[in-house]
């Protein structure tokens, strides 16, 4: 092995490894958030750790193109040469997020990450109609009787990621 093909195999592996600090995090907080939530429950525990899900969901698969090497899933699995199952991510990502609307998953996390988590957009006037956007997007994250809820968008990343790193001898 050459001293660029190892640099670069250095790289990746701390990549990886700064990669999985964040994805540890975020399948312990979701594992805490199956075990304390109860449809309709608004316990403010339940709340805010569905409040930093959604933040880490923005942060790992929404990012902009030109932002190459932060630690996105999909940006993960195409450098280790797993391009279709980061593709499956996107695909999911671009999906409607509920029927016969043009809101995908993808939007949907990123409105209540920017507008409502993040940051506080106002919602004066003509804007007043996104509090109830807010409040009936969170209700479906958490609502086990929606197909494309919460559980449905971890379980394609945690899929997609363990078929992704899973050394293959």
């Amino acid at each position: 092995m050459d001293d660029e093909t190892y640099a670069e195999q250095l790289r990746l592996m701390e990549y990886i490894k700064n990669f999985n600090v964040h994805f540890a995090l975020l399948l312990r907080r979701y594992k805490r958030f199956r075990e304390i939530n109860t449809f309709g429950n608004k316990d403010i525990d339940v709340i805010t750790y569905l409040d930093i899900i959604v933040v880490q969901l923005r942060a790992m698969c929404i990012e902009s193109e030109r932002n190459k090497n932060n630690y996105t899933v999909q940006i993960l699995l195409r450098k280790v040469g797993e391009e279709l199952l980061a593709k499956k991510i996107d695909d999911m990502l671009n999906e409607e997020f509920y029927e016969e609307s043009d809101l995908t998953i993808r939007k949907a996390i990123k409105i209540l990450a920017d507008e409502f988590i993040c940051h506080y957009d106002n919602f004066d006037g003509k804007n007043m109609h996104r509090l109830s956007l807010a409040e009936i997007l969170m209700k479906q994250l958490g609502n086990p009787y929606q197909r494309k809820n919460l559980d449905y968008i971890m379980k394609v990343l945690i899929e997609c990621i363990g078929e992704g790193l899973t050394i293959k001898l």
